[in-house]
C-alpha cells in the first residue's frame, strides 16, 4: 500500500480545529488526481473536494476522444494506445491552467478525475505537472474490492462505461506501491461522506505542510 501522511481506514484525524478545515490560500499552485477503478466514486470525491479547497475540477472523462467513448459504450477495454492521447490531453488542460495563474495567482488549485490505472499512467501525468510548475503534484487512488465496484457500475444509470468494464480495469489495475510518495490509496466501502471527510483531511495536511 501506498505511503500516506494519515490514516485512510475511516479514522482520519482531523486538522487544524475540530473539522479540519483551513485556508488553502496562497499563491502556490497544486493538483490533486482522483484516480481509480469505474464505479470507484471519483467525479462524487473530487467535486467535494473541489468545493471545499476552493479549486477548479475537471472532469478527465470528458476529455475522452469520441473513439475512445464509443468503444467502452460497447464493453471493450480500452489499451495503452488508446489512453495515450486521453492523457495528453489531461496534461494539456493542467498545463494551461497553471500558466495562467500570473494573472489569477490566488486559488490557482486544480482537481482532475483520471484513471491512472498503471504506474506508468502516474508517472506521465506527475512528469509533465511538475515541468508546468505545481508545487505540489498528488494523487488519491480509490479503491474497493472488484464485485463491490461492479455492483457500483449495475446501478448506475446513463454513464458510458459500463459494468463489463470492471473486470478488464482490475487486470491491467497496479495499485500504488510505497515508492510512489505522492500518492495515497483511500478505500471507498465505508459511506461516502466518511470517505468525502478521510480524503479531505489528508488533502488538507498535504497542502498546510508545504
Amino acid at each position: 500500500m501506498a505511503a500516506s501522511p494519515t490514516s485512510t481506514n475511516g479514522n482520519t484525524s482531523s486538522v487544524n480545529g475540530e473539522n479540519g478545515r483551513k485556508s488553502t490560500d496562497g499563491q502556490q499552485s497544486w493538483i490533486l488526481f482522483i484516480s481509480g477503478p469505474t464505479g470507484s466514486g471519483k467525479s462524487s470525491i473530487a467535486e467535494f473536494l473541489a468545493s471545499n479547497l476552493k479549486a477548479r475540477f475537471i472532469e478527465g472523462d470528458d476529455l475522452h476522444p469520441k473513439t475512445n467513448i464509443e468503444k467502452m459504450h460497447r464493453g471493450e477495454a480500452l489499451t495503452d494506445q488508446d489512453r495515450q492521447g486521453w492523457l495528453e490531453a489531461i496534461n494539456e488542460q493542467a498545463t494551461a491552467f497553471n500558466k495562467d495563474k500570473e494573472q489569477s495567482p490566488n486559488h490557482h488549485h486544480l482537481i482532475i478525475t483520471c484513471s491512472a490505472l498503471k504506474r506508468a499512467h502516474r508517472d506521465v501525468l506527475r512528469e509533465s505537472c511538475l515541468k508546468a510548475g505545481y508545487s505540489l503534484v498528488h494523487f488519491f487512488f480509490l479503491d474497493a474490492p472488484e464485485a463491490e465496484l461492479k455492483r457500483r457500475t449495475e446501478a448506475r444509470k446513463n454513464h458510458f462505461a459500463k459494468a463489463n468494464l470492471v473486470h478488464s480495469q482490475f487486470e491491467a489495475l497496479e495499485r500504488p506501491r510505497i515508492d510512489e510518495y505522492d500518492a495515497t490509496i483511500i478505500s471507498v466501502v465505508p459511506p461516502l461522506e466518511s470517505v468525502q471527510n478521510d480524503t479531505l483531511n489528508v488533502a488538507l495536511q498535504l497542502i498546510n505542510r508545504r
